[in-house]
């Protein structure tokens, strides 16, 4: 096991923010169980909405259509036309109105909604609005319900922010990535950077919800001054809540292919980026605010965070529109990505599923460690306690640990909190433990029952 685990080992380094590793890792919430047929995906559907469900729940919809493809951006599907709008909110609302009066939808309160894309804010005001409305018509929200809206700058004027206020929308979070008008603008942004500031400025002074923003550090052309400033620009508005997230270039990307041709400059390498991420969070320390998660600080207390806290540690998830995904009861599962293949199930009274897996026996542990890795705090004895199949985990995975306290990305025994330089990495260090715990589980197969035998 302790040479298995040495593919793991951070570099030796007297600086671990910018060199523990050499690679960033990435993951997915819980693990891939078995696919249930094609041909079966109705009749389990129907089954799975039979079934009460408990716990923390959250309600995600995705809209699939974006005004322009921006480089950064890997979650572009469809070009955005105004006749788009009821149509799809219609789609919206046949959906939420299938399965609205289930077992699975009534059974337990909704703790947060999220509206995500593409871009949400594309749809017209009263589109919005109506579909906002629906979801606090037909479905157990809890009493303090967080309802987000996510959206960007172009598109979203006074009219929308309104009829989402008004509907009863509690939270906006806007990926703003800079406020600098020449990193905008060669990322594909429309609106300048004071446009930006005029924008966070109106959904502030209204006072009827947190107002939230995403920078993303490393970007090209963002210099650290440039940095300093979206740092600086951000504490000043006086937001809620800011996500700060780091720069992912994939292969074949729009954005990797622009710089490739020599069309943008590249972007900052992980070392820089490392050093980008320290100076935000001792910032953001200095100014006051609470970090909640790695990537998330907080201000004060209107803004939680809560949809992507309980997304990241496997809650329930009930998922509507063309490409989300979702899980519940012990399946998880995917709804069509093409418009077209989405529209025709809903108009045959079907559930558009285009993928449908049982849950994976290991994805509850998996997802306890992506929680703790998220919350900057994993206590790695009460997984022993509370998962079959855990227990010798921490004993078994000592050398990994041991090296990660050694370079300076982790302290603690029992419970394990990560140093700045572990929330840098914090994907990493997460997708690293996934594999080290499907090690463990494998191990105990020879000897013992197997981990699906014990969780059963």
């Amino acid at each position: 096991m302790k040479a298995a685990l040495e593919q793991f080992f951070a570099q030796e380094t007297d600086d671990p923010l910018r060199y523990a590793f050499q690679r960033r890792g990435a993951h997915m919430p819980g693990s891939a169980g078995e696919a249930v047929l094609e041909e079966e995906h109705q009749l389990v559907w129907q089954e799975i909405q039979q079934s009460k469900r408990s716990g923390m729940a959250v309600m995600y919809l995705h809209v699939p259509f974006c005004a322009n493809h921006c480089l950064f951006c890997g979650f572009y599907r469809n070009k955005w036309h105004e006749e788009h709008s009821a149509p799809y909110a219609d789609a919206l609302i046949k959906e939420l109105e299938l399965e609205a009066s289930s077992k699975a939808s009534q059974s337990s309160p909704i703790n947060a909604v999220y509206f995500g894309g593409g871009t949400p804010t594309a749809l017209h005001a009263k589109d919005l609005a109506r579909v906002i409305r629906r979801i606090r018509e037909l479905y157990p929200l809890s009493a303090d319900c967080e309802i987000t809206v996510e959206g960007r700058i172009f598109h979203f004027d006074d009219d929308k922010i309104d009829a989402c206020l008004d509907a009863g929308a509690n939270r906006f979070s806007t990926g703003v990535q800079s406020f600098n008008t020449k990193v905008r603008k060669r990322q594909g942004r429309k609106a300048s950077g004071s446009e930006a500031i005029r924008f966070f400025e109106g959904l502030r002074d209204r006072n009827r919800a947190a107002i939230v923003c995403d920078l993303i550090l490393g970007l090209p052309y963002q210099t650290e001054e440039v940095w300093r400033d979206d740092l600086r620009t951000v504490v000043d508005l006086g937001l809620d809540g800011v996500d700060l997230y780091t720069l992912a270039v994939f292969p074949g990307s729009t954005l990797s292919k622009a710089i490739d041709k020599g069309a943008c400059d590249p972007a900052a390498p992980l070392p820089q980026q490392g050093a980008m991420y320290g100076e935000g969070l001792e910032y953001m320390h200095r100014q006051g605010w609470k970090q909640i998660s790695s990537s998330h600080w907080g201000r004060q207390t209107r803004e939680r965070n809560l949809y992507n806290t309980l997304i990241k540690s496997g809650a329930d998830c009930l998922a509507f529109g063309s490409g989300a995904g979702g899980n519940i009861n012990g399946y998880s599962y995917g709804i069509h990505g093409g418009i077209v293949d989405y529209m025709r199930c809903l108009e045959e009274g079907e559930k558009p599923l285009s993928r449908l897996h049982r849950t994976d026996p290991l994805s509850s542990p998996l997802n306890f460690l992506a929680a703790g890795i998220e919350e900057m705090r994993l206590d790695l004895g009460r997984l022993e306690r509370i998962e079959p199949g855990a227990g010798g985990f921490r004993n078994s995975i000592n050398p990994l640990l041991s090296n990660w306290q050694r370079t300076g990305l982790i302290a603690g025994e029992e419970i394990i909190s990560l140093t700045t330089a572990g929330r840098f990495w914090h994907q990493t260090l997460l997708t690293y433990l996934k594999a080290a715990f499907k090690l463990h589980s494998a191990s105990l197969q020879p000897e013992t029952k197997t981990y699906q035998e014990e969780a059963a």
